[in-house]
């Protein structure tokens, strides 16, 4: 049995599901549910907030971390601009391994903080738990839909803290990004992270237009994907996937077009599961992590 706790009391902490909901969204729905590991509890600067998840979560408030002992798996969910201080600080409990919350760092000068903490650091880029994303992972290297051409994607509430789910989830689908060249910005909730929009070129020397969207109007993270055999949309942020395939023209002789072969409903849902699991085997049997600390640096680089 692995005791967990959670630093920091909000929405990914604890508060986007309950117990009792047939998905899993957050720190503590994940950790409860996994027979491997008994939570702790939660810890927050504001001991209403750690006192009140508690008790939805039916766990424990600390007020504070000095006699907290026997940790084995923190996970850390304040503030981006707090994660370098925190993950410092909950170092000192000395635990196997610490779940990140992306973006690691809002600095990427602090990635050589980061690096000097001897303790391994899994970052939740969600997509990167998830099967179904790890799958079309596989079939792209495979080159079951031939080179990739071009494509769109689009986010929106800043480029370093949700810009880099995209830039993450291009690197694991697409390949090794060469260069990114900014070309517009909104400032829509962070004022030091505006959303910017990028032409992405690819190390292959393809390109990508990433399009800044402004998140006061609607939440959306999407992209559009064309391949030499294929086109491939992310909708609904993740939950859908689409996949079209090459046919002859109905009406026009000598024409292709393309028509819908897959609808794939993800397991993006339970990612947040998926990745405690990939805890515990790493814990267990030393399996690869799924998005390291290595991947972390590289979905902020650009920023």
């Amino acid at each position: 049995m692995y005791n967990a706790l959670i630093i920091g009391a909000g929405q990914i902490a604890g508060g986007f599901d309950t117990l009792t909901d047939n998905y899993i969204l957050t720190h503590a729905h994940a950790y409860m549910k996994n027979e491997n590991i008994n939570l702790l509890g939660f810890y927050d600067v504001n001991f209403e907030k750690s006192k009140q998840m508690a008790k939805k979560w039916n766990t424990n408030a600390f007020e504070t971390l000095d006699n907290i002992k026997n940790v084995d798996i923190v996970s850390v969910c304040v503030p981006d601009e707090y994660h370098v201080k925190t993950t410092l600080e909950i170092s000192k409990l000395n635990p196997k391994i610490i779940f990140l919350e992306k973006p690691i760092c809002r600095d990427i000068q602090d990635i050589n903080v980061l690096k000097h903490i001897d303790i391994p650091i899994l970052v939740n880029y969600s997509r990167r738990f998830s099967n179904d994303f790890q799958k079309l992972s596989k079939r792209i290297k495979k080159n079951e839909f031939g080179e990739y051409q071009s494509g769109n994607a689009f986010y929106g509430k800043g480029f370093i803290h949700n810009g880099s789910h995209m830039i993450d989830l291009l690197n694991l689908l697409i390949g090794k990004i060469g260069e990114v060249q900014f070309f517009d910005f909104v400032e829509d909730f962070y004022k030091d992270d505006v959303t910017k929009s990028a032409i992405i070129k690819f190390a292959k020397g393809k390109t990508l237009t990433l399009n800044g969207c402004n998140c006061q109007n609607y939440t959306i993270f999407e992209f559009d994907l064309i391949f030499e055999k294929a086109r491939i949309k992310m909708l609904n942020s993740g939950f859908d996937i689409e996949i079209y395939e090459i046919v002859e023209n109905s009406k026009f002789n000598g024409y292709k077009t393309l028509n819908l072969k897959e609808q794939i409903k993800t397991d993006l849902n339970f990612a947040m599961k998926n990745a405690i699991d990939n805890i515990i085997n790493y814990l267990e049997h030393k399996q690869k992590l799924n998005c390291t600390l290595k991947n972390g640096y590289e979905a902020i680089m650009y920023g």
